[in-house]
């Protein structure tokens, strides 16, 4: 293991925090090759003591290059070196990736001719072989090499409570009912109560409960393009879906007032419009309510990643209108945590008929999500864990989209990128004569994965446009695929087809 007296230069005396220096300082030694494949970093807490520094510090600087992919964490093991990084070919400061938490330069090499991607002024990163191609599919959040300390306190104290004689309650841990109801209230000004959250595994769970408690043969309205797997919920459960066009806003409240017969329920994702990133207005989301109120028709709200907004104030859920049994708020903390968690909720009005309907058919069916789970949540959220991981999160994402944006920039395409105020993918309006289909099969042959937009659609649609996400993967992998999808459009766009490369998986 590396002696925690390693030498690193900390000036307290700049704008920039000790945790971005920390970072930049052991990202150029691995660079330069001063650090090397599989070598043991110091622990957190040695490291903090021989420099002077908070542990916290440490701890931020080691999740950030985690994160980057320079560093391995695995719990109960120390933190090491990534295997497979070249050292740089010139000095490290060339390829600088900006720190998570700072402001500046985003989390990618810059500085470099676009159209010379892949030479020798970067490292090379890991080979791709081990991981498989680049996803730059929607849907898939950032997961921090390790989890959240709080989050592993919380869990460790959960997983000592005695075990019950019996299961959870169906609505869900009354703590944890109880946070979810403050957090909705407080991040986006619902004015619920305990009574009104009912706990699920996720949005499809919760999808589902509402599809049974209208019953099959109901009508429901999607936006169109949507999100598949709701339809997908919807249909097995035998509702009838009817897709309505959205425009650059989301779904526009008139043309709901065509659907005939008139549909039961609607479901729309205002703050965010999947995939296309719009965003209701204020007097659309008025509308849209005034107009389910007089028709009857229950609005279902999927407000999947408010949490992170990037540009403009966030506007408060629909379900801030509701007059009392309108709305049903789906939220889910499988975006915000991860995927593996498999814990959301819903928000109806206790004591209006859809609340009934919900509380019969969740207990009828039972809790899905397990008592230490619930638990672990409920004192995550009390002691602000998920608050503050939440607010680091969308720095690091901030930084994604800041880099997403200064790639397409380099290749004089960034006026072809929408959907960017918010979430965790945007939208590549493609080129004239250039098909998405195409464009997307071509870049997986180059193995990095993509959706088109008219992969979500039902209705008739253009195949001209790419949905790309940049959650989940690392700030260098993300990276080579962007350059990647960059010089597919530019060979699409010079010659007609791009140059024939065979079936391979770039290097990362």
């Amino acid at each position: 293991m590396l002696d925690a007296s390693i030498w690193i230069a900390l000036d307290r005396g700049t704008g920039e925090s000790l945790a971005a220096q920390l970072v930049r300082r052991l990202r150029d030694r691995i660079l330069s090759g001063d650090l090397a494949e599989g070598e043991a970093l110091p622990s957190s807490r040695a490291l903090a003591e021989s420099l002077g520094v908070a542990r916290s510090v440490v701890v931020r600087a080691y999740e950030q290059l985690g994160g980057e992919g320079y560093l391995d964490a695995r719990l109960g093991s120390a933190t090491r070196i990534a295997a497979g990084i070249v050292p740089a070919a010139v000095p490290a400061a060339a390829a600088e990736i900006a720190p998570a938490g700072t402001e500046g330069s985003p989390g990618a090499p810059v500085g470099r001719d676009p159209r010379r991607a892949g030479e020798g002024s970067r490292p090379a990163p890991p080979d791709s072989d081990a991981r498989g191609p680049i996803d730059l599919r929607t849907g898939h959040p950032y997961a921090p090499p390790l989890p959240p300390e709080e989050w592993r306190r919380a869990l460790a104290v959960a997983a000592r409570e005695p075990l019950r004689s019996y299961a959870p309650p169906p609505l869900g841990e009354q703590r944890l009912r109880e946070q979810i109801a403050l957090h909705v209230r407080r991040s986006r000004g619902v004015p619920c109560a305990t009574e009104d959250v009912i706990v699920t595994s996720g949005t499809s769970d919760a999808l589902l409960l509402v599809s049974l408690a209208l019953g099959a043969g109901a009508r429901i309205a999607t936006e169109d393009p949507g999100y598949p797997e709701a339809s997908a919920v919807f249909e097995t459960a035998g509702l009838r879906v009817e897709p309505v066009p959205v425009g650059d806003r989301g779904l526009r409240p008139e043309l709901l007032s065509a659907v005939r017969p008139r549909a039961d329920a609607v479901l729309v994702t205002p703050s965010h419009q999947f995939p296309l990133g719009g965003r209701m207005t204020a007097a659309e989301r008025t509308s849209l309510v005034a107009h389910a109120a007089r028709a009857g028709t229950l609005i279902i709200e999927d407000d999947y990643d408010s949490e992170f907004r990037h540009l403009g104030a966030a506007l408060p859920a629909i379900a801030a209108l509701d007059p009392g049994g309108v709305v049903v708020h789906i939220g889910s903390l499988n975006k915000t945590l991860s995927p593996s968690l498999r814990c959301g909720y819903l928000v109806a009005t206790a004591g209006s008929p859809i609340h009934e309907r919900l509380t019969r058919t969740r207990s009828a069916l039972g809790p899905t999500v397990p008592l230490v789970t619930q638990s672990a949540l409920a004192a995550f959220f009390a002691s602000g864990g998920l608050r503050r991981y939440v607010a680091r999160t969308r720095r690091e994402y901030r930084h994604r989209r800041a880099l997403l944006l200064e790639r397409f920039a380099e290749y004089g395409l960034a006026d072809r990128l929408s959907g960017l105020d918010g979430g965790l993918h945007a939208v590549l309006a493609l080129p004239d004569g250039i098909g998405g289909a195409e464009a997307a099969a071509t870049l997986e042959s180059r193995g990095v994965l993509v959706e088109t937009v008219a992969q979500f659609a039902r209705l008739p649609r253009a195949d001209d446009a790419l949905a790309l996400g940049y959650g989940a993967e690392t700030a260098i992998r993300l990276d080579r695929g962007l350059r990647t999808v960059l010089e597919v459009v530019t060979e699409f766009t010079r010659t007609g087809r791009p140059r024939h490369r065979g079936r391979r998986t770039p290097r990362r």
